[in-house]
Parts: structure tokens; sequence; C-alpha cells
């Protein structure tokens, strides 16, 4: 599985939101390529997709800290 980074060089992993310079937030949710099998990360767009990080700017975004969720 690839390693991906946010904009101030964090880890992306499962479980965390992320937050666009505009101010729009995705769940990073773990997905499974349908055709190849492999695993990946994405930014989930239902219960069953999600759109691939690899295809964001991800200088573009930021991982949204727990504290600031509550």
């Amino acid at each position: 599985m690839r390693e991906y980074f946010d904009k101030h060089g964090e880890r992306i992993v499962p479980g965390m939101t992320l937050r666009h310079d505009t101010g729009e937030t995705w769940e990073i949710i773990q997905t499974t390529n349908r055709d190849t099998g492999e695993e990946d990360i994405g930014m989930a767009c239902n219960a069953s997709e999600a759109y691939p990080l690899r295809q964001f700017n991800l200088k573009e975004w930021e991982i949204v800290k727990e504290e600031e969720t509550r």
C-alpha cells in the first residue's frame, strides 16, 4: 500500500478526516482495487466507493486533529 502525507508532512491513515484549503472535509477509508486486489486508501464518497488519494493534490489538504472535531 502506498503512503500518503498531508500538506504538513503528516502521514494519512484510514479513520482520519482531511480538510481542504476551502474548508471541505472528507473521511479517509481503506480501499481495495476491484480489478487488482491492491489495497489503498481514499476519500469516502458513499458506503461502497471512495476517491483514491493518488488523484488529489495533497498539498491542499491537512489532517483534522481530533481536538478540532469536538
